[in-house]
């Protein structure tokens, strides 16, 4: 009677084991998954980071679309007008520090950034607001 309650316990522990080592490795590969997939969200923003730096606003002032490779990453950059508004405002809430006053043209674009790269396809806009001095008062 005594061996079979070792032989039972013994069963039971390796069954306990099992469960244990089982859940660990489903543990681990899920958390190497994830942040694989981790990785690939910081390569894509840090590139959609330094492609927006890289084009900045001189998308909007110079050319409408833009296109170029980066870090093996293939770009467009398309810049459309959504508003263009007229208005009296203070210098210094545009930068400007001797603060002048005057007549500003306002525009609003929105930049869409398409971004192919070998795995993936991702579009992404973002707005650019322009400030044109007219003339000072």
């Amino acid at each position: 009677m005594k061996k079979a309650m070792i032989t039972i316990e013994v069963l039971v522990a390796m069954l306990i084991l099992f469960l244990v080592i089982t859940t660990s490795f489903s543990n681990i590969k899920f958390y190497n998954i994830m942040n694989d997939k981790k990785r690939a969200y910081e390569d894509t923003y840090m590139n959609v980071l330094s492609i927006k730096d890289k084009i900045s606003s001189t998308i909007c002032k110079t050319t409408l679309k833009e296109e170029g490779n980066f870090n093996d990453v293939h770009f467009i950059a398309t810049c459309q007008k959504l508003k263009e508004l007229r208005t009296f405002r203070l210098g210094m809430e545009l930068g400007d520090p001797s603060g002048n006053i005057g007549n500003y043209l306002m525009k609003l674009y929105e930049v869409t950034l398409v971004l192919n790269g070998e795995k993936y396809e991702k579009v992404y806009t973002y707005s650019v607001t322009q400030a044109e001095q007219l003339y000072a008062e």
